[in-house]
């Protein structure tokens, strides 16, 4: 009967992290098609205006307005893997750290045409974000750090934030566990679920805490 919970809970919150992503790409995508379109239409308008700078030869003006336009231009999620699920799940998750005012470093190295079980990634990579981005907005550095790599089938997994330097420890069915400081019902469970999806590929899930930094480092085999 638990472990039957267990794999009600785990299914209710894979669809939960999807239909957030999901939503968040929708925005993003919507958000960056709108800001194109309105640069199309006014683009005679920014032709009238540049070709007035280069004409009276205000270069420090003219590059300012092309810096302008670029960023108009940009696309602003803060990965760009090509994969439309991955990428939905990693902005969705880094805009919400960024918005806590995390300072980070982002190191997302994918091989073209990268493919997975984005059912299973989105969970791993939106419970250990939910967590790194719960410990940062405690800390006072607010550092986040992620490293996303796949190489000969193995995709390898790291993030490290700061915390408070305060951890809760409860025992799981796996041993000793993590618990989230939320008192809400359902916090708590996301390193278990991790756990979880990372034992289905047979990979490996490390766990470290020195000082005020934390640390979770994945390794899943994606061909069997």
């Amino acid at each position: 009967m638990s472990s039957h919970i267990a794999r009600l809970t785990y299914e209710r919150e894979q669809l939960k992290q999807q239909n957030r992503a999901y939503q968040a790409e929708f925005f993003r995508m919507r958000q960056s098609e709108q800001q194109v379109r309105a640069l199309r239409h006014d683009m005679k308008n920014h032709l009238a205006v540049l070709e007035g700078y280069a004409a009276r030869g205000q270069t420090e003006e003219l590059a300012q307005y092309l810096k302008r336009l670029d960023q108009q231009l940009s696309c602003p999620g803060l990965v760009h893997t090509g994969n439309l699920e991955l990428d939905s799940i990693l902005n969705y998750k880094l805009g919400w750290a960024k918005r806590a005012g995390a300072r980070m470093k982002l190191d997302v190295r994918l091989p073209e045409g990268f493919t997975a079980d984005m059912f299973d990634l989105n969970v791993i990579l939106g419970n250990l974000l939910d967590n790194a981005v719960e410990g940062l907005e405690r800390s006072e550095a607010k550092e986040l750090s992620l490293s996303l790599a796949a190489e000969r089938g193995v995709l390898f997994l790291k993030i490290v934030n700061s915390y408070d330097g305060v951890l809760l420890r409860a025992e799981g069915p796996e041993g000793q566990a993590y618990r989230s400081r939320k008192a809400e019902a359902g916090h708590g469970l996301g390193l278990s679920i991790v756990r979880r999806a990372v034992d289905k590929y047979h990979g490996a899930l490390c766990i470290d805490s020195a000082g005020t930094m934390f640390s979770v480092e994945v390794m899943l085999y994606l061909e069997a």
